[in-house]
This record gives structure tokens, sequence and C-alpha cells, in this order.
């Protein structure tokens, strides 16, 4: 990306090549997992059993550990067990990367008081902590250490949500290789912080021009970075998602258009079109436009933290008229892509990280997406029935039942 893969072949210096996949997996106190610890081998590792007892649950902790934030839970309470959260006591989720030459271990530790409250709806006295090989980091910096590509069931609303859904799905699937994109996005959200703590203040203090001019042009200045390594990353993701898609479907077309919001989709659609200085000054036209708004409002109405794109299945928008199948296999394709795009420039292959992708398919679409899951060197896979994945797979794989939060080896038999 534009700065961004000048600064990650440094970051992988001596690293290009080798691959990556999880050795180890420990949790305690997360979710109904009370104390599991696993060791696991590169390629297909497959996990059985009933819904609601702990599949999804590994797979999130996996991912939680290759970005800093779980995928599903909005607030920490979602992941304590409902037994610490009554009584108190430690939570961890652990995890051992084989990176090459080197191993990451990455860790989240969460210490919680005994709760007073009936409902445990709220931890008591928690303390938190995220360390990488030991040492205490933000969970930003979690980002890019290890690359897990993980799909799962609330992937339908890459196509059917909000904005936002799409937005943090583009946000850390650019973080996998391009941590100066994740430095900018911390920047802009400071600078935006700024802007809208001056705009809710009074607008007659001294100096408030000058303040805010100078938030203007932070912001346009980490804004142009944003929209030029979002559009460009859009577009390799409509070439590589699109034939997967087509592969996925018998032939249904899939279409990608990154919506920058500047104020109009006349905005939006120019700013596709512009480069540098040029587009700087388009994002600047558009803050001034929106002033009046703002201004009324307390807070910023346009740029990147309210960005989007656009899903066409066989030529119609997705939020408009996909069904859930539709929806599906398009996630679908985007994760596939996804893994490609962070193969190719993270210089190393990701986790893939399926959360009950076979259920609802054939057995065609079932062998088209283990195949291309194959093709990296671990798969970790959830399923309710090992029947889904097929006799021949299993014997290759390492196996796992899921019980009650209990997670032991399986022997498939022969």
């Amino acid at each position: 990306m534009r700065g961004g893969e000048d600064f990650n072949a440094a970051y992988y210096l001596g690293f290009e090549g080798f691959v990556i996949h999880l050795t180890r997996l420990k949790l305690s106190g997360f979710r109904n997992h009370v104390d599991t610890d696993i060791n696991l081998s590169p390629g297909l590792v497959v996990f059985t059993g009933a819904n609601g007892h702990g599949k999804s649950g590994l797979l999130e902790a996996v991912h939680m550990l290759s970005v800093g934030k779980s995928l599903r839970a909005s607030n920490d309470r979602e992941i304590v067990n409902h037994s610490i959260a009554r009584d108190g006591g430690h939570v961890q989720a652990l995890g051992v990367f084989n990176n090459g030459p080197e191993s990451v271990r990455a860790q989240f530790d969460l210490e919680v008081a005994p709760s007073s409250a009936e409902n445990f709806s709220r931890l008591n006295s928690k303390t938190k902590e995220w360390r990488i090989n030991g040492v205490k980091v933000q969970p930003v910096e979690f980002v890019g250490r290890a690359n897990v590509v993980i799909f799962e069931a609330g992937d339908l609303d890459l196509s059917l949500g909000a904005a936002a859904v799409r937005r943090r799905y583009l946000d850390i699937l650019i973080g996998q290789f391009d941590t100066e994109y994740v430095q900018t996005l911390v920047r802009l959200n400071r600078v935006r912080a700024s802007r809208n703590a001056l705009l809710r203040g009074s607008m007659d203090v001294q100096d408030f021009e000058e303040e805010i001019a100078f938030w203007d042009g932070r912001f346009c200045e980490e804004s142009v970075k944003i929209i030029q390594t979002r559009r460009e990353v859009m577009e390799l993701l409509q070439t590589r998602s699109a034939p997967i898609h087509a592969e996925l479907s018998e032939g249904e077309s899939l279409g990608l258009r990154y919506l920058p919001n500047l104020g109009s989709s006349a905005r939006a659609m120019l700013s596709a079109e512009l480069e540098g200085s040029e587009l700087r000054n388009h994002v600047y036209e558009a803050l001034m436009a929106s002033k009046r708004k703002e201004q009324s409002s307390g807070h910023m109405v346009i740029g990147p933290h309210l960005d989007d794109f656009r899903i066409d299945i066989a030529g119609a928008p997705s939020r408009r008229f996909a069904s859930r199948g539709q929806a599906r296999t398009a996630a679908l394709s985007l994760r596939l892509a996804e893994a490609s795009l962070v193969s190719e420039f993270a210089r190393r292959d990701p986790i893939i990280a399926f959360d009950d992708v076979l259920s609802e398919m054939d057995s065609m679409r079932r062998g088209t997406v283990l195949e291309r899951a194959s093709q990296y060197e671990q798969t970790l896979l959830t399923a309710t029935d090992d029947a889904l994945v097929g006799r021949e797979r299993l014997a290759r794989a390492q196996n796992f039942r899921v019980v009650r939060g209990n997670v032991t080896p399986a022997v498939i038999p022969a």
C-alpha cells in the first residue's frame, strides 16, 4: 500500500516466506472454557461438537489474540465465564504462534473481583493486560503479529448489515499487512476527538477559528492517507473475490465499490479519481461544506470514520436484495480473497479460521472451500457433524471433540 508496503518490508525483514501456525491455545474462564489447554499442529484442525458447547469461543479467542479485540463481544463481561463473573477470578486467553524462526506469545489477562449484582451483568474491579512475549502492550499492537482470517456467523452482516461492520472488516484486513495504516487510523481518531471537543465547546472562545483550522488541516492530511489506501485495497479485493464468488455461486457476479463519506455521492465518486493534493483539497472542500451541520450537531458529519463500501450480487445491491445464502457466499468469497491478500502483502500465510462454514453448503461447495483453505499452512474448522468434513480429510486432520467447554482429542474410526 502507499507507504505501508515499504514499512512492512522493514517490519518483516528476515521473515519473508515463513509460514505461521498456532501451536498452543490456553483458555481459562473464557466464555464456557474453564480450563482448556491444547497443542495444535499445522494442517487441518477440526473441532466438532453440538452448538453452544464452546467451538466458536475457541476461534474467537484465536482471532482476538491476532487483532487485540473480540469480534463478537461488545464488552469484557461477554467473554467472562459466568462463575468467574459471580465469584471473581482470573480470565486468560493465551496463544503461541510459530512464526518462522521465532514464536510469538500473545496473551490477554483479566482479573475479576466477586460481584454483588444479582445477574452479574457487570464485572467488578477488573484489571486487564495485553502482552506480547511477556511485555505489556496496547491492544492495537497485536495487529499484524499473527495473521488470522476468520469466517463466522456475523459475517452475513457484511452484505446485510450497517456500514460500521464493513468498515471494521476493511480496517482489520488492511491492518494485517500495513501497520502504518493502523497508526494513521489512531492519529485520525485522536484528531477527530479533539476537533469534536472543540465543536462541543463555546465557539466564541478566543482563537476558536485558529484552533479549528489547525485540526481541519490535520484531519484532511490523515483522511487522504486512509482514503487512498482503502481505495487501493478495495480494487485488489474486487479482483480477488470476484472469481472466487463465481466459483462458489455457479457464475453469479460480485461487485465491490468503495464509498468514502464526503457529504454527497458526487463528491464520493469524484474522490475515486483524485490523488495527492487534489484529493486533499477535495476533502477540505467537503469539510467546509459540512460546517453548518457539524456546528449544530457538535460532532463531525463527514470523513473516513463514516465510510462504507457497497456489495452488489448479480448486479443488485446486497443490502436490499440478497438472500441469506447469497450473503453467506459473498462473505466467504471476501474472506478467501482477504486470505490471498494477507498472504501476498504480509509475505506469510495467515491462519484460516472457519466457524461452522460447512453447515449450509452442498457437498460440491464444501469441497471447493476446503480445497482453497488447504492452500494455507493451518486451517481451524468447527462443525456440528464431522461427516460434513469428509472421512478422507478427517483422516489427515487433527481432531478434537468439544463438550460443555471441555476440549479433548478425538479418534476418527477408520
